[in-house]
């Protein structure tokens, strides 16, 4: 799949070039949908955002209507399987998207604090997450991002993802201090394309955890940690 900007894509002479794979001509689309994830041609994420926010609206939806009938732990249950799991899945891939995508997508959260607190619409999301105990969206998706990389330096992802970072103690000696301890080299960003891949970010949200957290030994104590430095 061809992925330009739009600026690249109206800069663009002629059409792309007509792609073959064994004899078929592969036909160019808008967007394409690989394992519960679609891929838009400017990879913007909005047709994935906005295909997100109807599934959690719909699920908002649901929950509301059950509310009155069911224990307020058996709500809270259905949350977590109906809407949660969709705000979290594949977030390493998409969760560098726009600031209006992700605001529409962290209202929906606030929607849903709302409903299953029983509040009025006006009242204080943030005050009602706390109360039930969950991040917004952006902390829930640092720390999935954070548990990746923690798995690609250990080696407990394929190769193409571990290849992704180099220490800093590995291409300098100038970077032997103790601030520097078990940080990553951040590469130039040349574009914003590349401000948003997961060798940048991820590089520089490692580099923002503590000490103790990127020296933890194991996968469980790592999260033990993350636990602890993102608490609610």
């Amino acid at each position: 799949k061809l992925i330009p900007s739009r600026q690249k894509l109206q800069s663009l002479s002629s059409d792309p070039p007509v792609l073959e794979m064994n004899g078929e001509r592969i036909s160019q689309v808008h967007s394409s949908k690989s394992l519960g994830v679609i891929i838009d041609e400017h990879l913007s994420w909005n047709t994935h955002i906005d295909n997100l926010a109807k599934k959690v609206g719909s699920a908002l939806g649901a929950i509301k209507r059950i509310r009155n009938c069911i224990p307020h732990k058996t709500l809270l249950s259905i949350y977590q399987g109906l809407v949660q799991t969709h705000f979290d899945y594949c977030s390493v891939v998409w969760g560098n998207c726009g600031s209006t995508l992700k605001s529409k997508l962290q209202k929906l959260q606030n929607r849903a604090s709302r409903i299953v607190t029983f509040s009025s619409f006006d009242a204080d999301a943030q005050k009602l997450r706390n109360q039930l105990g969950w991040r917004d969206l952006e902390t829930q998706r640092a720390i999935f991002k954070a548990q990746m990389v923690y798995k690609s330096l250990n080696h407990l992802t394929p190769s193409y993802l571990s290849s992704r970072f180099i220490h800093r103690s590995d291409i300098s000696s100038a970077y032997n201090l103790r601030n520097s301890e078990n940080k990553l080299a951040i590469p130039l960003p040349r574009t914003n394309y590349y401000k948003n891949s997961f060798s940048y970010s991820g590089a520089k949200l490692w580099n923002s955890l503590p000490l103790d957290v990127r020296l933890a030994e194991s996968l469980t104590k790592f999260r033990t940690g993350l636990n602890s430095f993102y608490t609610v």
